[in-house]
């Protein structure tokens, strides 16, 4: 059994975005671990984020001020996160809600209860468990829970760009062995190449959702000018409704 070194960059840029939690108006950064490298059945992994939603399949319509970006849900793998986002959906809590962070052109986020966006609301008051599963990551328009003790979330979500893997990072995924000597699949390194992907957040975070229209929104807002220690956009951005509708093709 052995692991390779360079994966430690696995959890090292992970750790990095982490640490960074203070000065991005995240929460507090009390408590806050490196995320595990988690050790998935590869054998199972479906990649549901690459292929066309299902007829009926949730969709999130998030309208933002400066566009419409729709996005599938994931029901079936993260029930818990789905089922609070839908709720505070319903109850309107996101309607005018501002979008507080714009972190290193790759990531914006929004659902904060209050101006202070050091917290979340559930429907029970609980931290959610985050709901980690083989089959989603944090590819280039996915939706991810957040709170800011880590492993948990509430209704704060972030909606992720991407960064560029460069060629270092793209032979450390390939040295990678996880604890039962099991290297990641080509299929998804591949994925992680052709979409695009915040590789920090492997792992790290519940992803709940995946973009299909509106990538170019997602675009616009994290190429916003932002200020001051909370990357704050310097003009206001607003979720100003979020909906929920069926997936009907064509």
């Amino acid at each position: 059994m052995r692991i390779v070194k360079k994966a430690a960059a696995f959890i090292a840029a992970a750790s990095a975005v982490l640490a960074m939690s203070g000065c991005m108006g995240l929460g507090s950064t009390e408590g806050l671990k490196p995320p595990t490298v988690r050790t998935y059945d590869y054998s199972k992994m479906h990649l549901v984020q690459l292929e066309e939603p299902y007829e009926g399949q949730p969709v999130a319509v998030i309208e933002t001020s400066l566009g419409t970006i729709k996005a599938v849900l994931y029901p079936e793998y993260a029930p818990n996160t789905v089922n609070n986002f839908v709720n505070r959906v319903n109850e309107g809590f996101y309607n005018g809600k501002e979008i507080y962070n714009v972190i290193d052109k790759s990531i914006f986020m929004s659902g904060a209860l209050d101006e202070n966006r050091n917290s979340g609301v559930t429907d029970d008051g609980e931290l959610i468990e985050n709901e980690y599963s083989v089959d989603l990551w944090p590819f280039k328009g996915a939706i991810c829970s957040f709170n800011g003790r880590s492993g948990y979330g509430d209704s704060r979500f972030m909606v992720l760009n991407s960064r560029e893997l460069s060629e270092e990072s793209v032979a450390d995924l390939r040295e990678f062995r996880n604890e039962n000597d099991e290297a990641l699949p080509e299929e998804l390194i591949q994925a992680f190449l052709d979409k695009g992907v915040v590789i920090d957040f492997s792992g790290a975070y519940t992803v709940f959702a995946q973009t299909i229209e509106g990538m170019d929104v997602i675009a616009k807002i994290c190429s916003a000018e932002v200020s001051g220690e909370f990357s704050v956009p310097v003009e206001p951005i607003y979720v100003n409704n979020i909906t929920i509708v069926d997936y009907h093709a064509g």
